[in-house]
């Protein structure tokens, strides 16, 4: 009887799981996409409505030496190194592929050919030798650049995404892959790929820079503002200008954004003040048993998604020296002061979110400030703001600090 039920059970699951799985394609076609021409490497080009999957985004990733830096807060170097970057279709003009690599492979395997002499003892480890087998077959691997309404671009690796072109005709299932195989005993030509695609329309007003203005916040010249994306959790440029209350926040890409501040020594952190106590106790024994370079870990403040799907947490981080019986243990050294030290991080932590089992899985992390500290120094202090939370944007200007105003913002909006 108990065997009947686990069918039962397992039977409805399933049921279940692909019923969610046509309704989510059932509703693609209720979210209208943009007019846009996508160019294929044989020549053919097809016109109609492009779309994404309802709730799904383009990732690219930036490898080293992409175009988007930010500043280091160690080296003071602009680096940015693998970041990803998350963006619809409405911040897009143009996306273009083109193929960074191109080869004809075989199947191939190691033959184990390692001598050992039982004599010396000595073995030869020179490199195995290859077998291959079947037919040649083409490969490629393709880059992306990404050109933005604003004027900027990206360069890097598009994550496999699925696109929906409607036309005339059909709707055409499209497939985005940064890695292309071909069959056996075909060549590269018959490999086609998309090689461009043109938004016809207008699509939404990104401005390459946004201007936030602080009402009740002047900074000096050690101060410092920084953003990081809500989406991809990814900090961007922000520098203070010459006015000392107003900073520039640049590559946005139309995404918003959270904000931080370092102001005489201290951390201020957009951040709701009220936290959920379960919700804070969850994440505080997750945070726990999270093992990771940094040793002490503070929560801060927790907050959960719109879907509930989510949960976001604010963490202070130090990887701090810990004395033990086998000596000391920690830190990291650090050549030019010629000691240990202690680094520092304030940031965000997403975690994808099980209510029914009450349990959070770790899925993204964004970083506002990180410093290198000494162990003698302590760490430094951070303090929730409510009013860096509550961002007031309008087109290309956010006012943080005080209640909406209309004039204000219509002042700044025609300078």
């Amino acid at each position: 009887m108990q065997v009947i039920q686990l069918v039962c059970v397992f039977g409805f699951s399933v049921f279940a799981l692909l019923v969610s799985i046509l309704d989510t394609r059932s509703t693609r076609v209720e979210h209208p996409g943009a007019r846009a021409a996508v160019y294929f490497s044989d020549g053919k080009v097809l016109t109609g409505e492009i779309s994404l999957t309802p709730g799904r985004t383009f990732k690219l990733n930036i490898p080293r030496a992409g175009k988007l830096k930010t500043t280091d807060m160690v080296t003071g170097e602009d680096v940015q190194y693998g970041k990803v970057r998350h963006f619809g279709l409405e911040p897009v003009r143009e996306i273009r592929f083109y193929p960074e690599k191109e080869e004809m492979a075989r199947k191939w395997r190691f033959i184990e050919q390692t001598k050992y002499d039982e004599k010396t003892a000595k073995a030869d480890y020179s490199p195995a030798a290859k077998a291959y087998s079947g037919r040649p077959y083409p490969l490629r691997y393709l880059a992306a650049t990404v050109i933005f309404n604003s004027g900027e671009s990206l360069e890097g690796h598009l994550y496999t995404t699925v696109v929906y072109l409607e036309t005339k005709e059909k709707t055409h299932r499209l497939i985005l892959r940064s890695k292309q195989r071909g069959k056996e005993g075909t060549t590269l030509d018959a490999l086609v790929y998309v090689r461009r695609i043109k938004l016809l329309d207008e699509g939404m007003h990104v401005a390459p820079k946004v201007t936030v203005k602080f009402t009740d916040m002047c900074f000096g010249p050690t101060d410092a503002v920084q953003a990081v994306t809500r989406e991809s959790l990814t900090p961007i440029p922000t520098k203070v200008t010459d006015s000392n209350d107003t900073c520039v926040v640049e590559s946005a890409f139309g995404e918003k954004f959270y904000l931080a501040v370092r102001k005489d020594g201290k951390y201020i952190v957009g951040w709701p003040e009220e936290q959920d106590k379960e919700l804070f106790a969850l994440a505080q024994d997750h945070l726990r048993r999270q093992r990771d370079f940094y040793n002490a870990k503070e929560l801060l403040g927790v907050v959960k998604s719109e879907d509930s799907r989510e949960v976001l947490t604010l963490v202070n981080l130090r990887r701090k020296v810990a004395p033990t019986h086998f000596g000391a243990i920690g830190g990291e050294w650090d050549k030019k002061l010629g000691t240990v030290v202690e680094p520092w991080r304030l940031s965000i932590w997403r975690w994808k979110y099980d209510k029914a089992n009450q349990e959070l899985i770790l899925s993204c992390r964004g970083t506002f400030f990180r410093i290198i500290l000494l162990p003698k120094d302590p760490t430094p202090e951070v303090i929730i703001s409510e009013k860096l939370w509550q961002l007031q944007q309008k087109n290309d200007i956010v006012i943080v600090g005080q209640s909406q105003k209309k004039g204000v913002l219509e002042e700044r909006s025609n300078e």
